[in-house]
């Protein structure tokens, strides 16, 4: 099924694309959260009368995703845990917590934009990518600390 973009969607496309979409995915994910028109020849038009509006959306978005990159980039979040011998965490650090830490500093992100590639298990630093918009990404610095320590 082709369906017209309302909004960038990761994976997919850019809002106004064109894209070939699964039947089911497009009617019980795109279309109910309105991310998405069936791409009919009176919607496609639609969406090319409203492309300024869309591009307007999107540079700005660009211009506060490039803001919070720059606030973000070399920020240190230090998380402090249960520890064990050797430096083992009991549990892990994950996105959760370290979206904790950044709440915490007044720092608002998305959950599913902190990219880990395993959860942190062991004390130390770490660099942490958060993928922010399209190809804007920020790295912090995440620095684990045993609770045990005075």
């Amino acid at each position: 099924m082709k369906v017209v973009l309302l909004e960038d969607i990761e994976n997919l496309g850019l809002a106004g694309d064109v894209k070939e979409v699964k039947y089911g995915y497009a009617r019980n994910f795109l279309f109910p959260k309105k991310l998405a028109l069936a791409a009919t020849k009176e919607n496609v038009k639609l969406i090319e009368e409203k492309s300024n509006s869309i591009i307007k959306r999107t540079q700005k978005r660009l211009q506060t995703e490039q803001a919070k990159k720059e606030q973000l980039d070399g920020l240190t979040v230090e998380i402090k845990a249960k520890t064990g011998e050797g430096g083992k965490l009991f549990g892990s650090i994950g996105a959760n917590d370290i979206y904790a830490a950044l709440k915490e500093k007044q720092i608002e992100v998305d959950k599913k934009s902190i990219k880990l590639d395993e959860p942190i298990k062991q004390l130390g630093e770490y660099e942490v990518t958060i993928a922010l918009y399209r190809e804007i990404k920020a790295t912090i610095k995440v620095i684990v600390h045993s609770l045990n320590e005075n």
